[in-house]
């Protein structure tokens, strides 16, 4: 081979590796790489609350979809980057991240996945699962599906060397900063407090207190919450279910 041929070939190669390279290629390491424990603060989308919680015995009945090419790229919601091609999943309050069991009712295709994402927040659905694990379960075309979602495990934390994070976060002793209650209001009536308490369900948990004036009353409250701010969303929340008296109680 002479020396024009030889630097022809080394052109060519050259050229070829530069095509290839991305410098938005996911992490050969770990596809999970710089994510952390998370379980997060409660949260309101569209007047509706959401209250994150570590849960191990976790099992829900409902509608999946899915998401795909507008997330693809991006952060998740504790810090790892979405690739629609892996088995991962968004959760409304589980911890991040976690591993569950998705079950396709119709066909009774199930697979694990990571939850590693928030939502989703469309009426009535309960996750939404990556392109790639809509496919397995064969509901990519359908768009939703209806399943059963179970907590399944632990899932490991990567650091941003893609190597397992052995510090487990969530052993951390929890600061008690939950200073603000919402205060809805007194009943004697037990059969009233029930009905408060069905029309006030999901928007946190709902506390009932013997009156200390008068044994026969009960106070009926939501909280204690951390931020006034969030408070005051919940707040707007309870008005909107036709409780308009509430009102927020600082405490000591």
């Amino acid at each position: 081979m002479n020396n024009s041929n030889f630097f022809y070939i080394l052109i060519i190669l050259f050229l070829s590796s530069c095509a290839s390279y991305n410098p938005n290629t996911f992490s050969s390491k770990s596809p999970f790489s710089g994510g952390i424990y998370k379980i997060g603060d409660p949260y309101s989308i569209e007047e509706k609350v959401f209250f994150p919680k570590e849960d191990f015995s976790y099992a829900e009945r409902g509608i999946a979809s899915w998401y795909g090419e507008k997330f693809h790229g991006k952060k998740t919601a504790n810090g790892e980057i979405y690739n629609m091609n892996l088995l991962t999943a968004a959760h409304r309050t589980l911890q991040l991240p976690s591993l569950v069991k998705v079950t396709n009712i119709k066909n009774n295709k199930s697979i694990i996945l990571r939850v590693n994402d928030r939502g989703p927040f469309a009426k009535d659905r309960i996750i939404d699962v990556s392109k790639k694990s809509a496919s397995i379960l064969g509901f990519q075309k359908e768009g939703t599906a209806e399943v059963i979602v179970e907590y399944f495990g632990r899932a490991n934390v990567y650091d941003i060397f893609g190597r397992i994070n052995k510090k487990d976060l969530s052993s951390r002793p929890k600061r008690n900063t939950k200073k603000f209650i919402l205060s809805v209001g007194v009943f004697s009536d037990q059969e009233n407090i029930a009905k408060i308490k069905t029309k006030l369900k999901g928007l946190g948990k709902i506390n009932t207190k013997r009156s200390e004036g008068n044994k026969l009353l009960y106070k009926v409250f939501l909280g204690p919450f951390e931020s006034e701010n969030f408070t005051y969303k919940v707040k707007k929340a309870v008005i909107g279910r036709g409780v308009k008296d509430s009102f927020i109680e600082k405490l000591n």
